[in-house]
């Protein structure tokens, strides 16, 4: 299961980050996913548990450079070790003792009008620390 999020344009900031996705690719693909990978962590601390399966099947996948130069990555739940992910993620009428329904949406959702920002500060420093040895 992947859900995809296109970023909100604050400031400009997501034009100056795909400039920089032309000029510096590899930069911007690890601060892409260095800033999924925090997202996927808040995911797994709102996954339901019952066995944990689900809970041990989110992973980021990527950075992927696509066809138009566009850098992107995913979070990714289930699998053959917890082939009922989607089951679990889109039913909004179950209760869960642990976790909730939406557990890799509600986080990305949450964080999307500042992952632009972050992603920019994560290569702002990235850029500084080259250019500073």
């Amino acid at each position: 299961m992947a859900v995809k999020f296109a970023l909100l344009d604050t400031d400009g900031i997501r034009r100056k980050i795909a400039s920089l996705q032309r000029e510096l690719p590899d930069e911007v693909g690890r601060a892409i996913r260095a800033e999924a990978e925090i997202e996927a962590t808040e995911c797994k601390r709102r996954t339901p548990v019952d066995t944990g399966n689900l809970r041990a099947t989110i992973h980021v996948e990527g950075p992927f450079t696509e066809n138009d130069g566009s850098v992107s990555t995913a979070i990714v739940a289930g699998g053959p070790a917890a082939d009922y992910a989607i089951h679990v993620h889109e039913d909004l009428d179950a209760y869960h003792r642990v976790g909730q329904a939406k557990f890799i949406e509600a986080p990305l959702r949450e964080s999307a009008p500042f992952l632009p920002g972050r992603i920019a500060a994560r290569l702002r420093r990235r850029l500084l620390e080259k250019v500073s040895k």
